[in-house]
């Protein structure tokens, strides 16, 4: 059983799902501290100048090192209505901008989504089911707890899912041992997402962008079979 694991990332890009739908189970990382100026709380969205960022304001003077599942909202502004004006100004001409909305109004209008891996993983579980990934999430606080980090860390977390194969990502590489891993009985693999162009609003092509773009420009079409790179990315200017 393929286990994968990630932190519960802000309207996280394609590559975040794709290695979810190339496991048996994405064990969701809000036991881990929780890191500042990090994808966590923040993505980037494409406007007529290029890739801006679109922040979910959070609490975190006083609390270094707090545990991911421990980070409050900042509700001093009304970010939900200021994003909601930024995605209009800058996706409302995209084809799909009605398909993308459906997704956020639910999540933006729930009420009590004071924790930021609420509010993530509320809007995670949208986009999950309008892809129809069927891989069952599992929140890290739900399994044992455990004190280990790093290798180890994701190496009991996936026995502790039922896995015995932890699938990474390709950065991994950089930070992984995977002799830690053989006493546990988990191989360690690797997912390689291949970024693709797609059809785009305001010119050259930009990757690496949230799935918000993609939703509003190509809808909850699959990707990997070039299906949704049928037109030029430059096809539509804005």
């Amino acid at each position: 059983m393929i286990v994968t694991a990630h932190q519960p990332n802000f309207a996280p890009w394609l590559g975040f799902f794709d290695k979810m739908r190339h496991a048996d189970a994405f064990v969701v990382l809000d036991t881990v501290p929780y890191t500042k100026r990090s994808l966590q709380n923040r993505v980037r969205i494409k406007g007529p100048n290029g890739p801006q960022w679109l922040t979910v304001p959070v609490v975190t003077k006083g609390r270094y090192g707090q545990p991911t599942l421990e980070v409050m909202i900042d509700e001093e502004t009304d970010w939900r209505d200021a994003h909601r004006r930024t995605l209009q100004g800058v996706l409302g001409r995209a084809p799909h901008r009605d398909e993308l909305m459906s997704v956020l109004e639910p999540v933006y209008s729930a009420p009590g989504l004071s924790r930021l891996v609420e509010f993530n993983m509320a809007l995670i579980r949208e986009v999950v089911a309008r892809f129809g990934i069927s891989t069952p999430l599992v929140m890290a606080s739900d399994l044992p707890p455990t004190d280990a980090h790093a290798t180890q860390l994701l190496g009991e977390l996936t026995r502790a899912a039922g896995g015995d194969v932890y699938l990474s990502g390709p950065s991994g590489r950089d930070y992984l041992e995977p002799a830690l891993l053989g006493p546990l009985g988990v191989e360690l693999r690797y997912h390689e997402f291949q970024p693709f162009e797609y059809p785009q609003l305001f010119g050259e092509f930009a990757g690496g962008l949230s799935c918000l773009d993609y939703i509003a420009n190509v809808g909850f079409l699959p990707w990997g079979d070039g299906s949704a790179a049928a037109e030029p990315a430059h096809a539509r200017d804005g």
